[in-house]
């Protein structure tokens, strides 16, 4: 994809600043869901909630002046679903979602780089099995209606209950952190500005287009991918440097294996969705896509029913950070 200079530099900066909130926030499905099973907790889950909507109040604006247009929408089906259940099944193999991944790697877990590899092969394997996402619907708010302004006000709503709800739970700025809710407000801005700028963007996006044709033909394929990946994590890093969690760990093979294969397993579900947890969190529910709604709420129950019914979790005990 051909980017003009002047959206080149403002994709940069979003990517960078995205990484930076995800890292400050800890923003992970995965994350998010242990802390409702061991702590009792909804205030990351809540959170998602709160990127979304702010992502939403950028993207109909955005839509309705002609700037950006929203993702269109997709036709709900047992392949829907089965894509969002990979996705979940993915992130928990990987024990984090795309999104997380960046994350932890801000904190110098180095083993989740093995999630690209994973990605790569898994588009490959989806290919091979002709996984094909469901058909096209046209997104029907991208322009100004009493429909979309309802939604727009229902964006504005959710962010108010969401902000309020968490502040109320004990969301507090720590030192050189953010608290949760600025973390995903900022997250929502940053995501929803660089989905417009660069459609596209995600290394899922790059990898499921070069895949077919070889690793070599993926460095040039996938360079935009390649390079907002590349950006999402030094500002992820960045943002860890200023924690002081950024701790490089060597990656474990167990561990490297691990991200491969959780990659792979969500690259099967982004075919089929398609995109990953990142193109539904800030793209596809911001448009209030029914499709994206369905991906995404078949996502999370997976995470917790294969988080409860995994070894060690049926105590609900805190588990250490991965390697």
């Amino acid at each position: 994809m051909n980017l003009s200079l002047g959206l080149a530099g403002l994709a940069a900066i979003a990517a960078f600043v995205m990484g930076y909130a995800l890292n400050q926030g800890s923003t992970c499905a995965v994350l998010a869901a242990r802390q409702v099973l061991e702590e009792r907790r909804p205030t990351l889950l809540l959170g998602f909630a709160v990127a979304a909507a702010t992502a939403g109040l950028v993207w109909l604006p955005l839509a309705w002046t002609g700037t950006a247009e929203l993702t269109p929408d997709r036709a709900t089906g047992l392949g829907l679903v089965a894509g969002g259940a990979l996705l979940g099944a993915g992130a928990v193999l990987n024990r984090a979602c795309l999104l997380g991944s960046i994350s932890r790697i801000g904190d110098g877990r180095l083993s989740y780089l093995g999630l690209p590899v994973g990605l790569f092969f898994g588009f490959i394997v989806a290919d091979m099995a002709g996984a094909a996402p469901s058909p096209v619907r046209p997104n029907m708010l991208g322009h100004v209606s009493e429909v979309s302004a309802l939604v727009l006000i229902g964006f504005g709503v959710l962010l108010w209950l969401g902000w309020a709800i968490m502040r109320a739970l004990g969301d507090r700025k720590e030192a050189h952190r953010w608290s949760a809710r600025s973390a995903m407000v900022v997250l929502g801005v940053a995501g929803a500005t660089l989905f417009a700028a660069a459609p596209g963007w995600t290394l899922a996006d790059a990898v499921r287009l070069a895949a077919p044709q070889g690793p070599m033909p993926l460095m040039a394929a996938g360079a935009l991918g390649l390079g907002m990946f590349t950006l999402l994590c030094l500002g992820a890093v960045v943002s860890g440097l200023r924690r002081r969690s950024f701790v490089p760990r060597t990656p474990h093979p167990a561990a490297l294996l691990r991200s491969v294969s959780g990659g792979a397993v969500m690259a099967v579900g982004a075919s089929l969705v398609p995109g990953g947890n990142d193109t539904l969190l800030l793209a596809a529910l911001p448009g209030a896509t029914f499709g994206g709604a369905v991906a995404y709420l078949t996502m999370t129950p997976v995470v917790f029913a294969l988080l409860l019914g995994g070894s060690g979790l049926s105590r609900l005990r805190p588990r250490p950070p991965a390697p």
